[in-house]
């Protein structure tokens, strides 16, 4: 079975596609709405450092209390807070978590500042996703990348 060069040129950009989609779509999704509800009903409690994670981030795990129940969360230290920006958290030391008051399960052990972080960034990675969907969809569409050559001659012909 011969593939053609339009099906080919749409296969490889499905890779790029997903990994954008992952890491600038849902990740930063995620990241926005807890942000939201922490910023909306945050509530400020006490957490334990239960692992310190190898995230490349300075990332923890750790457990906290709230409405009489135990929750736990991963993320990125508190480096706002003194004592963790020389020589970051250890297992067993306390820290400041914001949790949501209506959604606990959500937390960080720092305080947003706003609800999309890096949001230029964002934008520039959603244009992208849409031009790499717009040649998925569509290899001859005058929004798709070419990738097979230089310029317009590089239009894919069937």
């Amino acid at each position: 079975m011969q593939v053609s060069p339009t099906n080919l040129e749409r296969f490889s950009l499905l890779i790029p596609a997903l990994f954008l989609a992952w890491g600038f779509i849902l990740l930063p999704a995620q990241d926005a709405w807890t942000s939201y509800w922490l910023l909306r009903d945050g509530q400020r409690g006490k957490a334990v450092i239960t692992k310190v994670l190898w995230t490349g981030h300075n990332g923890v795990a750790y457990r906290y209390r709230a409405n009489q129940k135990e929750y736990t969360g991963e993320g990125a230290r508190n480096y706002e807070d003194p004592k963790f920006r020389v020589y970051g958290a250890q297992v067993g030391e306390g820290s400041i978590v914001y949790y949501s008051a209506s959604h606990p399960w959500l937390s960080q052990l720092r305080r947003p500042s706003t609800v999309a972080e890096g949001l230029p960034v964002l934008i520039l990675a959603w244009l992208m996703e849409a031009l790499i969907l717009a040649t998925i969809i569509n290899p001859k569409s005058k929004w798709a990348l070419r990738i097979g050559g230089s310029g317009a001659k590089s239009a894919v012909k069937e």
